[in-house]
């Protein structure tokens, strides 16, 4: 028969014995988060987009199967990479609190995956981008506030990447607050759709984006966030074509890293799921008079998206106060 707790406890306390150990320091269960920008300073950032083909099907009539099959097949497990190195140079703060900065892309690379072939492309696009100039301001919590283009090739290609969307893979957090484990705060914003559907009506598809950000532990200086992503229809997005929907779900879970004194995000993986269920209008096919009556076809693409990121920031000179 199991003896109660208490008399256990009775029983062994007259027992000789090696004197009980103390516990191990616990993790702070109340951050106090600051997010700061830093003056005098150099960010260093290694960040990288990954989008993969992972699943595409189709409904539609049986005129359709074969050329949707062709499709599909091509379309399904490519994968297209972007890597970036870039430098923001921050000056001391202004009369209002923001602090200027500058910003280069020292290296960029873009890579493709198709059929099981890797390709890495070497031409104008990552010369362009490379020779890209921002200047703009932080604000004091280290928020993108104001960024414009003062230097750089003109190309066309640079508006399809993903430079927008690696400036803000870290969070905009507005103030200071005190977080417990289990709580944190949330993030929502409306951008593009990260990959291109040639369908008409449907060129400039957005979404809305929701990054939950849940404290999970603070030690050693360091805060861990889990992060849930969400993605969802854009309430404010409407097809220009006829007889066209498209509908976006999914989402996925990851990290970031808080360094809690310099009050910098120094760490972030983020990877995703992303399904895009489309219908819209069939083309008649030539030699096929069972498709000369309007039909409308239905795809299914299922995305994987990673976006991944790490900084390092130092004081340029001058002491890195708090």
């Amino acid at each position: 028969m199991r003896l109660p707790i208490s008399l256990l406890a009775l029983f062994c306390a007259g027992a000789a014995g090696p004197a009980p150990v103390p516990p191990k320091a616990a993790d702070a269960t109340v951050l106090h988060f600051v997010p700061k920008a830093r003056a005098n300073s150099t960010y260093t950032f290694s960040a990288r987009f990954d989008i993969t083909d992972r699943d595409i099907s189709f409904e539609a009539p049986k005129a359709y199967k074969e050329g949707f099959d062709f499709w599909a097949g091509r379309m399904r497990g490519q994968r297209r990479s972007e890597a970036y190195e870039m430098t923001t140079i921050t000056q001391e703060a202004d009369a209002n609190g923001m602090i200027p900065f500058r910003r280069t892309i020292p290296k960029f690379d873009l890579e493709f995956e198709r059929q099981g072939q890797q390709y890495a492309t070497a031409g104008p696009l990552e010369r362009d981008v490379t020779s890209l100039v921002w200047e703009g301001s932080l604000d004091p919590y280290g928020n993108l506030k104001k960024k414009r283009k003062v230097g750089g090739r003109a190309n066309p290609e640079i508006d399809t990447l993903s430079i927008p969307e690696i400036d803000r893979v870290f969070p905009v957090v507005e103030g200071t607050r005190d977080i417990k484990i289990g709580e944190g705060f949330k993030e929502e914003r409306v951008i593009p759709l990260p990959t291109q559907l040639n369908i008409a009506g449907l060129e400039d598809v957005t979404l809305r984006l929701t990054r939950e950000y849940t404290l999970k532990s603070a030690a050693n200086g360091l805060a861990t966030f889990d992060v849930k992503t969400t993605y969802a229809n854009d309430p404010g997005f409407k097809p220009k074509g006829e007889n066209t929907a498209c509908s976006i779900s999914g989402g996925g879970t990851g990290e970031a890293l808080f360094e809690v004194k310099r009050g910098v995000f120094v760490r972030t993986r983020l990877p995703s799921s992303m399904r895009i269920d489309i219908e819209a209008p069939l083309r008649p096919l030539p030699g096929h008079p069972e498709t000369d009556k309007p039909s409308t076809g239905k795809s299914h693409i299922n995305l994987d998206i990673v976006f991944s990121g790490e900084q390092i920031v130092k004081r340029v000179w001058g002491e890195d106060s708090d």
